[in-house]
């Protein structure tokens, strides 16, 4: 089974061409896909499937790494700099 993972953004103001900048020059090379939202009030959701759950684990430390560099863009949830889950694909459709 696939899995998908799910990370929620809040981006200060001004910080949107950058921001987009970044997560397109982030190295996708271990998932499937990756798709990036605007959700509306600088809240954006990133999408991404993987076809091993090793590949999630070994994108988690980079996306880690990848975060110390944008979190000057960030509006944190609490003490975090995002709002993420993941899950097992259990349904899909593709055309």
């Amino acid at each position: 089974m696939n899995i998908v993972t799910i990370v929620k953004y809040k981006l200060k103001d001004g910080f949107e061409e950058d921001f987009i900048k970044a997560i397109n020059d982030y190295d996708y090379s271990n998932s499937l896909y990756m798709r990036l939202v605007s959700i509306g009030d600088n809240e954006y959701i990133s999408i991404m499937e993987y076809d091993e759950i090793d590949k999630t684990g070994d994108d988690e430390v980079d996306g880690v790494n990848w975060l110390d560099t944008v979190e000057h863009m960030l509006e944190f949830y609490d003490e975090s700099r995002t709002d993420s889950c993941s899950g097992l694909v259990l349904a899909a459709y593709d055309q």
